[in-house]
């Protein structure tokens, strides 16, 4: 996986807590970050939306 912001390697974490389970990717070259989890349900929206013949309306 490429950084969006340098284009070096970025590697996956798996951060596990008592109430939520979280998939970082981070950066090794300039420490840049997101949530996958959120990008996935970000996504997960869109396609849902354009399948219901909806306005895709959504925001990350």
């Amino acid at each position: 996986m490429k950084c969006l912001k340098c284009q070096g390697l970025m590697m996956v974490e798996r951060h596990y807590t008592t109430m939520t389970r979280h998939l970082h990717a981070k950066c090794f070259n300039c420490g840049f970050w997101f949530d996958l989890a959120d990008v996935l349900r970000f996504f997960y929206r869109i396609v849902q939306n354009g399948y219901r013949g909806a306005k895709i309306r959504e925001t990350l």
